[in-house]
């Protein structure tokens, strides 16, 4: 479609870029005033053009000096969309600078050095804790970009989503909102709410082929049928012979799994017929990618099979995986170099990693919930096939289901390819939910009337949705009564206000239900009755609160081995406890703060690298928040105890190495080299040598400079 615009900068912009013409839902974003300011709903598939959209809203508004913010549902999204936003400053069209930055982790800060930022990428959790800090710079944001909107009806993140656009619906409503999506039903009551308009397109830069494969053939929903040449009844067979057809055709496979095991499973049985299937170049790329897996990764198994694969040309990807491995995959699949990966579905809500063949295997998943297989929705299913086509290389691209036994392939053509996805639907009506976000805004406005609290989460999607209140202002009596109980809140002339305990655990972030347990137990403790080297007893607090995930359980093999660790330590704990009680996440991270590795942690509790960092990084948030409490408890005696265990959690060290891990640039690895020469705090770098200091292993002639010059007499 050719440019339709007067707009100087915009222009330049997409000169920059090389654009000469927009796509059709872009041009149409515009056509409904996203360039003066209008409010807008879009819905169009995946590779439409979306994060354009967002940029030339974004550049409207830095025009008037306001600040942009651009929300995203995962951390693993927000490095792809800053380096496109860096493309605005990149592209001069502004005289001054334009500073993008990331915000995504700390929940206890309301980073006032954003102030000097205008465009800031963030996660739903982020701008939620800034919103609760009533951060003074938010007053000069002109346009909020929220990514992803369908997921306000997931049931874990759609409360944040939910209570953070009813706050900027409500208390920034002169600021310009932007809500992207791929797959929005009732996108007409989406934008209804969010007072916006809506603009739906089903456009897509590459044509979409539906199919399902069943005994040798495809049926495509464009009336076609190809038989594909088979090797086997068996959905592994099956999936195989997919992938060689794509493969032989020159075309690049994401085959979605249902679990992880499964993923690594039919990645190996897959590698060595795919390898044929390389050119000698492709295979030379496919080795270097696999000896950097090995350099820059961990020593588990799971990453020496990866390693081994991407050799073959063939990958996985899965949360399992440490941050480096996933950015390598990642990477060598945009640039064709992984010919075939493997992903469990939280790939589709991931980076943008698209294929000319969506492969899925399965289309039920396990659900903890109900404790057995359930089908996927037709709303997960269209974001899973919405991945399939590659804007610069294809003209087209293919989702296949794999019909087995079990179904028939009449019925997931009818149910999936002919389905509709579900409505969106808001997830903001449980307890839990209401306790967390209606204590952050008593905590953001002190002193609020039980009439404001009302009038503001009448303005949520869930009221929306329901229209009769009753329900959601019943949890919000009770979780009110909870509060006064729990000395979260005071009841003062017909007003609201949080106490200090309430205060801090806003900030905090934290589940009340959680705060309230810490405190509990933080009472309990009987002066002086816990030293430095009592750990096990925080560790269980902290991997048993309603905040900590992920919550591994034991395996049948696990009990007896456990069992040592728990009876030898069981004076330390602040309760009567079961071993039942434990897990394998408390395990975990009591062989992290031990030092051990990553592959020893693997091979004898059983959890990946990328579980093991997910565990360290959330527990390393429980056991701050649980330093802050016994501060505001006046638990003088506590407070070096669980400082020394903060610093354990964050850096995988014993206590001996604490204070060396103080040092800028030392972590485990080091401080243990350090220790071992003989240099057991920071003071002693003073005596020795720089010389001395650079022969000692993983130190270096770099790092010992830095270091003598840091502690220099």
């Amino acid at each position: 479609m050719q440019l339709k615009l007067s707009d100087d900068k915009i222009s330049s912009y997409l000169s920059f870029l090389g654009y000469s013409s927009l796509y059709p839902p872009q041009q149409l974003a515009i056509d409904n005033g996203l360039l003066n300011d209008s409010n807008i709903v879009i819905t169009t598939p995946t590779a439409s053009g979306k994060t354009l959209i967002a940029i030339l809203a974004a550049i409207k508004a830095l025009e008037k000096n306001k600040k942009v913010i651009y929300l995203t549902p995962l951390r693993a999204l927000a490095y792809e969309k800053y380096l496109e936003f860096a493309s605005v400053d990149k592209s001069g069209i502004f005289s001054k600078k334009v500073r993008v930055k990331i915000s995504t982790g700390d929940f206890n800060t309301s980073n006032t050095d954003l102030s000097s930022s205008d465009i800031i990428i963030m996660t739903n959790e982020k701008i939620d804790s800034i919103l609760r800090h009533n951060a003074s710079w938010l007053a000069n944001v002109g346009l909020f970009i929220s990514d992803e909107i369908h997921l306000i009806s997931d049931q874990e993140r759609g409360p944040v989503l939910e209570m953070v656009l009813t706050k900027i619906k409500k208390y920034y409503s002169s600021s310009q909102l932007l809500g992207l999506s791929a797959t929005i039903t009732n996108g007409v009551e989406i934008a209804t709410w969010l007072k916006s308009k809506l603009v739906e397109s089903s456009w897509r830069p590459t044509k979409l082929i539906e199919g399902v494969y069943s005994d040798g053939i495809i049926y495509y929903n464009n009336n076609s049928k190809i038989n594909i040449s088979e090797s086997g009844k068996d959905s592994t067979s099956m999936t195989i012979d997919l992938i060689m057809d794509s493969l032989n055709n020159k075309g690049q496979n994401l085959v979605f799994v249902e679990t992880r095991k499964r993923a690594v499973s039919l990645a190996k049985k897959v590698s060595d017929i795919a390898y044929k299937a390389l050119s000698s170049e492709e295979k030379k790329n496919a080795l270097k990618v696999s000896k950097q897996i090995l350099e820059e990764g961990d020593d588990t198994d799971l990453t020496k099979n990866l390693s081994n694969l991407i050799s073959f040309g063939i990958g996985f990807h899965h949360a399992g995986l440490s941050l480096s491995s996933r950015g390598i995959v990642e990477e060598a699949f945009k640039n064709g170099i992984i010919k075939t990966l493997f992903a469990t579905p939280t790939l589709a809500a991931g980076v943008n990693l698209p294929a000319r063949r969506v492969i899925i295997t399965n289309v039920t998943r396990y659900d903890f919930v109900y404790g057995t297989s359930v089908p996927i929705s037709v709303l997960e299913y269209k974001q899973l096939c919405g991945r399939a086509g590659r804007p610069k290389y294809d003209t087209y691209g293919e989702s296949i289901i794999i019909s087995d036994s079990r179904t028939s392939h009449e019925e997931l053509y009818d149910h999936y390819i002919l389905g509709i996805p579900e409505p969106l639907t808001s997830k903001l009506g449980n307890i839990t939910s209401i306790k967390i976000h209606l204590l952050g805004v008593i905590a953001s406005f002190n002193g609020i009337s039980l009439d404001d609290i009302y009038d503001l989460f009448s303005k949520t999607f869930h009221s929306f949705q329901d229209k009769n209140n009753a329900s959601l202002f019943n949890q919000i009596d009770s979780s009110l009564d909870y509060f006064i109980d729990e000395d979260l809140i005071r009841l003062q002339n017909n007003a609201y206000h949080v106490t200090a305990f309430g205060k801090l655990i806003s900030n905090l972030y934290l589940n009340p239900e959680t705060a309230v347990s810490f405190r509990n137990i933080i009472n309990n403790i009987k002066p002086r009755s816990v030293n430095i080297n009592n750990v096990f007893g925080f560790l269980h607090v902290i991997t048993t609160c309603p905040d900590f995930y992920p919550k591994l359980s034991f395996r049948k093999q696990d009990i007896e081995e456990f069992s040592y660790l728990f009876y030898n330590n069981y004076d330390e704990f602040f309760t009567d406890v079961d071993i039942t009680d434990c897990s394998r996440s408390l395990w975990t991270l009591y062989e992290w703060i031990n030092e051990s590795t990553e592959k020893r942690i693997n091979e004898r509790v059983g959890v990946e690298p990328g579980d093991i960092h997910r565990i360290a990084e959330v527990s390393q948030w429980l056991i701050a928040s649980l330093f802050e409490i016994s501060k505001l408890l006046k638990r003088n005696d506590l407070l070096p105890i669980i400082f020394s265990l903060e610093s354990r959690i964050k850096h995988g060290v014993k206590g001996d190495l604490v204070p060396l891990v103080q040092i800028k640039d030392i972590g485990r690895a080091r401080a243990r080299s350090l220790y071992t020469a003989g240099i057991h705090v920071p003071n002693d770098l003073l005596f020795v040598s720089e010389s001395k200091l650079a022969s000692i292993p993983k130190i270096g002639p770099k790092l010992a400079k830095k270091l003598k010059k840091r502690y220099a007499q």
